[in-house]
C-alpha cells in the first residue's frame, strides 16, 4: 500500500480523528497569539538546540557540508547553522498557527526586489518558486499582502502537498476555506498531473500568479540538476508550464529577520530561455544563491543530496558493468556504446542484457580487438522482474544460462560453475535486498558484488545501508548506470579502481578495492521515448512468438528516432575502441 494511501477502515475512522485534530489547531492557533512571538522565537531555538542532540542531526549536519562544500565551517560552527535551521523550521511551524487563526499586518513582512517584479504583476504570468526556507509555508498568503498593497488584482494559486488522513478531511478543509477567504487558490500535488497543470496553466494565462516548491522531488516529473556543488533532483514543472504559457520564473526567499519580521526576497524575473535543462540550471543556480546567503533558514531536514562529483585519482579508472543493447530492451546496438564511453571516460564496460548472451557473443567473436575492454555479461531474472542477478563472464562465455524464473539460489549455482564467473545483485530493492543477502548467506552462495549506486537508488541513506551491509558480508560495491537509452547516460554511476584493464577491474572486485561513485547529469529524454522502450521491453519474453519480431523492431524504430537516433544503427566499422582513462586528476563533469 502507498504511503498516502489509506485502508477503508482508516477512511472510516479519519472524520473522527480529523476533528479532533482541528480542535486542537484552532485552540493552539489562538494560543499563540494570546503569547508574544519573542517567547514563541526563543522556544524555537531550544527547540533547534535539543533537536540537534538527536539523530536528526546527521541530515541537517550533510545538508551544511554540502552547501558550505569548499568552505566547511568547524564542527561548532556547523552544528549552530544546523540548530538554526532546525529554529527556522520551528518558528515556521508556529507561524503557520498564527497565519492560520489571524494574518500578521504588513508592518510584519518586508520585501525586497519587488521593483523588478512590478512592470509584470497583471502584465504577464509570474511563477515564484522557493526553497523550504523560513515562513515558506506562509509564502501564499504573504504573498497576497504585498499583491493587494501593490495593486495586483489576478489569481494566486499556490501548490501543496497534503497527506492522509487529513487530505479531504475537516482540517484541510478548514485550511482550504481560509485560504480561499483571503483571496488564495490551493492545487494538490497529489492531483493528476494533467488536471494540475491544467488549472496552473489557466492562472498563468490569465496572467496570474503560482507559488511552487522546488528543493526536493514531488511526484510529478524532476531533472537532476547542479546545486551547491553536488547534484539534487529538481521537478520540471516550473519551467515546462513557464515556456507552455508564456510566464516568467521569480526565484525567491522567505526568511525571518533579526527582529523576527518576515522577510520575502525576490530574485529578478528569468525567461525560460535555451534547453530544459539549461533553464533549470539557471533556474536552480538562483535559488543556490539565494539560499546560501540564508542558509541558517533553510529549513531542508532530510537528505535530498545524489552526490557531489568526485575525481579520478591517479592511477584510476572507470567502469560501467551494466548496459542494455538491442538484444534485449536497449535502444543502441553493443558498439554504439564505445563512444559514448570514450566520451564519457569510462575504461570498462560490462554488456549485460535480459536473459540474454547471443548478441554479445556475436559482437566479441566478431571484434574482439575493439571489444577488448569490453566485459560479456547477463542479467538474469530469478523473480520475474522483480530480483535480478548479474554474471559477468571475464573468462569464459558458458554454452547456456539458465531460464527465466529460475530460483535464486539455483542460479547462483550455475554460476559459480562458470569459471572466473562474477556475480552482482543488481539494483537492490527496498525491502528486498537484505533478505536475499540473508537467504544466500545462509545457502553460502553469496555474490561478488552488490551496486550501492544506481539510477533509482533513493537517498544517501539506502546507499550508507547497502554500503554496510557489503562490508558486513565481505561484497565489493559497485556504480552501474543500468542505462538503456542513450549514449549520455553511461558513467553517470560508475565504479572506481585501480588500474585501466578489465583484468585490474577483476581482481578489484576479487580484492574489495572498487568505489562506487555517482557523477549524475542532466540528460533530457523525450516523453514517448520512454514508453515505446517500455512496450519494446514488455515484448520481450514473446520474442519467439511469430509476429512480435517484428513489432519490436518497429518500436525500435520509433524509439530511436524518438531519442534523436538514426532509426537503424550505423555499422559497426571504424568505431573506436575504448581506450584506458589517462592519469590525471580530471575532473568528472
Amino acid at each position: 500500500m502507498a504511503a498516502t494511501e489509506t485502508s477503508p477502515e482508516a477512511d472510516a475512522a479519519s472524520p473522527l480523528m480529523d476533528r479532533i485534530v482541528l480542535a486542537v489547531v484552532v485552540v493552539l492557533a489562538r494560543i499563540t497569539w494570546l503569547i508574544p512571538w519573542r517567547f514563541w522565537s526563543a522556544v524555537a531555538t531550544i527547540g533547534g538546540v535539543v533537536t540537534m542532540f538527536t539523530k536528526r542531526r546527521r541530515e541537517v549536519l550533510n545538508n551544511v557540508r554540502h552547501a558550505r562544500v569548499g568552505r566547511q565551517p568547524n564542527p561548532v560552527r556547523a552544528w549552530w547553522i544546523g540548530s538554526q535551521q532546525i529554529a527556522s523550521h520551528l518558528r515556521t511551524v508556529i507561524g503557520t498557527l498564527r497565519g492560520a487563526h489571524r494574518l500578521p499586518d504588513e508592518s510584519s513582512l518586508i520585501i525586497e526586489g519587488l521593483d523588478e517584479v512590478r512592470p509584470h504583476l497583471g502584465n504577464r504570468g509570474l511563477i515564484i518558486i522557493s526553497g523550504h526556507a523560513g515562513p515558506y509555508t506562509m509564502l501564499g498568503l504573504m504573498a497576497q499582502r504585498w499583491l493587494a498593497a501593490s495593486g495586483f488584482q489576478g489569481e494566486l494559486a499556490i501548490v501543496v502537498r497534503m497527506f492522509r488522513p487529513f487530505r479531504s478531511g475537516a482540517l484541510m478543509d478548514w485550511f482550504l476555506r481560509y485560504f480561499t477567504e483571503v483571496g488564495v487558490t490551493v492545487i494538490s500535488v497529489h492531483e493528476q498531473p494533467q488536471v494540475m497543470a491544467k488549472k496552473l496553466r489557466s492562472v498563468l494565462e490569465n496572467n496570474g500568479i503560482v507559488v511552487l516548491l522546488v528543493d526536493e522531488p514531488t511526484p510529478t516529473p524532476s531533472l537532476n540538476v547542479p546545486f551547491f556543488e553536488s547534484t539534487i533532483k529538481m521537478p520540471l514543472g516550473p519551467v515546462r508550464l513557464a515556456r507552455a504559457s508564456n510566464a516568467l520564473i521569480v526565484p525567491t526567499i522567505a526568511s525571518w529577520t533579526r527582529d523576527r519580521r518576515m522577510k520575502i526576497t525576490l530574485a529578478p524575473p528569468q525567461e525560460p530561455t535555451g534547453s530544459v535543462a539549461e533553464a533549470m540550471t539557471r533556474m536552480a543556480g538562483t535559488l543556490q544563491d539565494l539560499i546560501d546567503r540564508n542558509l541558517g533558514q533553510w529549513a531542508m531536514l532530510t537528505d535530498l543530496w545524489i552526490d557531489a562529483p568526485p575525481e579520478i585519482p591517479e592511477g584510476h579508472s572507470l567502469a560501467d558493468l551494466h548496459l542494455h543493447t538491442s538484444g534485449s530492451d536497449g535502444l543502441l546496438e553493443p558498439h554504439e556504446w564505445l563512444p559514448a564511453a570514450q566520451e564519457q571516460r569510462v575504461a570498462v564496460l560490462g554488456i549485460m542484457d535480459h536473459d540474454h548472451l547471443e548478441t554479445v557473443r556475436r559482437w566479441k567473436a566478431a571484434d574482439p580487438e575493439g571489444t577488448r575492454h569490453v566485459i560479456p555479461g547477463v542479467e538474469i531474472s530469478a523473480r520475474g522482474r522483480i530480483v535480478h542477478l548479474g554474471v559477468l563472464f571475464p573468462e569464459e562465455l558458458p554454452d547456456e544460462i539458465p531460464p527465466r524464473d529460475t530460483p535464486l539460489l539455483e542460479i547462483m549455482q550455475w554460476a559459480r560453475r562458470v569459471p572466473g564467473s562474477i556475480v552482482i545483485l543488481v539494483h537492490p530493492l527496498p525491502g528486498l535486498w537484505r533478505q536475499q543477502l540473508r537467504k544466500m548467506a545462509r545457502a553460502g552462495l553469496l555474490p561478488d558484488a552488490i551496486e550501492s549506486r544506481f539510477p533509482f537508488g533513493g537517498n544517501g541513506r539506502r546507499t550508507a545501508g547497502i554500503e554496510r551491509a557489503a562490508r558486513e558480508y565481505k561484497l565489493a560495491v559497485l556504480g552501474n548506470s543500468d542505462s538503456h537509452l542513450l549514449p549520455g547516460q553511461i558513467g553517470a554511476q560508475a565504479t572506481l579502481f585501480p588500474g585501466s584493464a578489465p583484468e585490474d577491474l577483476v581482481a578489484a572486485i576479487r580484492e574489495r578495492r572498487t568505489v562506487a561513485v555517482a557523477r549524475p547529469r542532466p540528460v533530457p529524454v523525450p516523453g514517448s521515448v520512454p514508453l515505446l522502450q517500455s512496450a519494446y521491453s514488455w515484448l520481450l519474453p514473446f520474442r519467439a512468438l511469430p509476429g512480435v519480431g517484428d513489432i519490436r523492431a518497429s518500436l525500435l524504430q520509433r524509439a530511436r528516432r524518438g531519442a534523436g537516433l538514426p532509426a537503424d544503427a550505423p555499422s559497426c566499422r571504424n568505431n573506436a575502441p575504448v581506450v584506458p582513462v589517462s592519469e590525471d586528476r580530471a575532473k568528472l563533469s
